[in-house]
């Protein structure tokens, strides 16, 4: 073979070689043609060991019994080690003749019935990621074309396997994005300049009900429907705005304009993150604030007012008492305001008693005893129904304001000569526990808010009852906060059923 053809066929395995950035094909490619243009019997490819200061020579033609199992040496050890320490090539016409720096290594290869070796360095921009090893089983076996022709495909390995690491970066980067974004809550969007869905995570399609396969390769007109999102992304101007989503939440978006490292314009990116609940407690917020400013501002009005009136009769007016009474009794409803907001700021925290094991039949029968006036003066009769034991793990003093507020109300809500009953039942998981009374009932609109804080059914049977309307909200705070249930029954006029069930225990 001349040595036109034979540069001609060093050719054609660099396009092979090019064709994928994987070592794997590199080596393939090398071991199916190299022996085609350089003679051998044995052919090798050296490479740093990424677990070791030395090198890995894996065979790729090898007539030993070994096979292609890589072997591990050392930094300079062997003629690999010397032609990557001298970035030089290394001829050897005789391996069986001693050779300067020759070890095990060259020992196997003779053994093999190798005499000759060349030995090339692979160059890429000063850096020396390794060697390729040619041996023959004649002896002067390579000459200075070989030479030339080695250094050639070693120049052409070494871009490959530099392109093949710089791949393998680039995938592990990607990779690692996916990761992290797909991994992400909040939905993310990346558009190209002229309109193309360059990706979509996962999120979008729980937040916009848009399948992300079938949005990334696509135009942003052709996919998303007309509406705030799309407008967004269409004008592409840096910011963060709320949007109304398809369902009715709200999202807030960031849109952030993406280039490359040289300044080259991707397009844009928006991040979409569910604020529905934070808007909610906003909302929450402003109500709380707006009610308790209301129900504060009335009753200190009447301080004022009552006081401005004593101050000018004087103390000898026959009134005097009547409005020092007045004065009290808005004092104690605006104390037990402050103490209900109070309850239900530590219930809701957390900052609660201590638990222990809490014998709800002792509680029940210490509600009944408290309550039993007050059902005795309106005619109500008030029965109770107990197990011999019923215990729960709970804090006593609010199971006791449980049992009391809704026994209370019961009583309270109840016309004179109705009846409340009180059933505590002890199953094998849990502790039921029913109030039931023949009282004014509760509308069926109103069932869903009786539980809300500061939700209290305005009409004409209600007006004259006293209340701050947080009752409920501690009693369903307290049950919730122990693990358990609370429901409500009610037809309006016909009487009301409040429920709550724990686990039992303790």
């Amino acid at each position: 073979m001349t040595l036109a053809d034979r540069l001609a066929g060093v050719g054609e395995i660099l396009i092979a070689i090019s064709g994928s950035p994987l070592p794997t094909h590199v080596f393939q490619s090398l071991a199916e043609q190299a022996p085609t243009v350089i003679p051998c019997d044995y052919l090798a490819v050296c490479l740093p060991d990424a677990d070791d200061a030395g090198y890995l020579l894996h065979p790729l033609v090898d007539p030993s019994a070994e096979g292609t199992s890589p072997v591990g040496c050392a930094a300079g050890e062997g003629l690999p080690g010397r032609a990557m320490a001298s970035s030089r090539p290394i001829v050897i016409e005789d391996l069986a003749v001693g050779v300067d720096g020759a070890g095990a290594l060259e020992a196997g290869w003779v053994a093999a019935g190798l005499r000759s070796a060349l030995v090339v360095p692979l160059r890429r921009s000063g850096d020396l990621p390794g060697a390729l090893v040619f041996a023959a089983r004649a002896t002067s076996a390579y000459d200075g074309d070989d030479v030339r022709i080695g250094t050639l495909l070693a120049g052409g390995i070494a871009a490959t396997l530099g392109a093949s690491r710089a791949y393998q970066a680039l995938a592990d980067e990607r990779s690692t994005l996916a990761a992290v974004v797909g991994s992400m809550q909040d939905a993310v969007l990346v558009v190209s300049a002229d309109g193309i869905i360059l990706m979509a995570n996962p999120a979008v399609h729980a937040m916009l009900g848009l399948h992300p396969d079938a949005l990334t390769g696509q135009l942003l007109a052709d996919v998303m429907p007309e509406g705030a999102l799309r407008a967004v992304l269409e004008a592409g101007t840096p910011g963060v705005s709320e949007l109304p989503l398809p369902d009715g939440r709200t999202a807030q978006a960031g849109v952030v304009p993406v280039s490359t490292p040289y300044g080259e314009t991707v397009g844009v990116a928006a991040i979409l993150r569910d604020v529905t609940h934070f808007k909610e407690l906003e909302q929450m917020k402003n109500t709380f604030v707006h009610t308790v400013s209301h129900d504060l501002k009335n009753p200190i009005a009447g301080i004022v007012l009552t006081t401005e009136m004593m101050q000018r009769a004087g103390p000898g007016n026959p009134r005097y008492g009547e409005h020092c009474q007045m004065i009290l009794r808005v004092a104690r409803g605006m104390s037990e305001l402050v103490g209900d907001l109070l309850d239900l700021g530590r219930i809701e925290s957390g900052m609660d008693a201590a638990r222990e094991p809490v014998d709800l039949v002792a509680l029940v029968q210490e509600v009944e005893a408290a309550l039993t006036p007050q059902a005795e003066a309106k005619r109500i009769a008030l029965s109770v129904t107990l197990p011999p034991r019923a215990t729960v793990t709970a804090s006593p003093g609010r199971m006791r304001q449980v049992l009391a507020n809704l026994a209370g109300n019961a009583v309270k809500y109840t016309p004179d000569g109705g009846r409340v009953d009180i059933a505590l039942t002890a199953e094998i998981d849990q502790v039921r526990v029913t109030v039931t009374d023949s009282g004014i009932g509760i509308p069926a609109a109103a069932l869903p808010y009786v539980f809300d804080k500061f939700y209290r059914v305005k009409s004409a049977a209600t007006r004259e009852i006293e209340g701050t309307g947080l009752g409920l909200a501690i009693t369903k705070s307290i049950v919730e906060a122990h693990g358990g249930r609370i429901w409500v029954e009610s037809q309006e006029g016909q009487g009301s059923t409040f429920g709550f069930s724990l686990p039992s225990g303790g």
